[in-house]
């Protein structure tokens, strides 16, 4: 495939790009967990702390469940059209 067959709307661009966005919000989700039970473990992490790393961790889990959601659905996208 020539790179010129690759326009910004197409299907695959579109897959590539969520596909791209998912790791992203994946490897946000891994450094947020770990740094939440990094939290979890001291003794002297005030709740305050433990409380914006939760938010941090629940952010990252729910973009990756959005990014999951386009790649559902542009899945069934193509393959209502193939």
């Amino acid at each position: 495939m020539n790179t010129l067959d690759l326009c910004a709307d197409t299907p695959l661009v579109q897959m590539t790009v969520l596909v791209r966005d998912w790791c992203a919000a994946y490897e946000a989700g891994i450094a947020a967990r770990a740094e939440y039970q990094t939290l979890a473990r001291r003794k002297d992490a005030g709740s305050e702390l433990m409380d914006l790393a939760r938010e941090r961790l629940d952010r990252a889990e729910a973009r990756r469940a959005k990014v999951m959601l386009k790649i559902e659905r542009l899945e069934e996208t193509l393959l209502r059209q193939s």
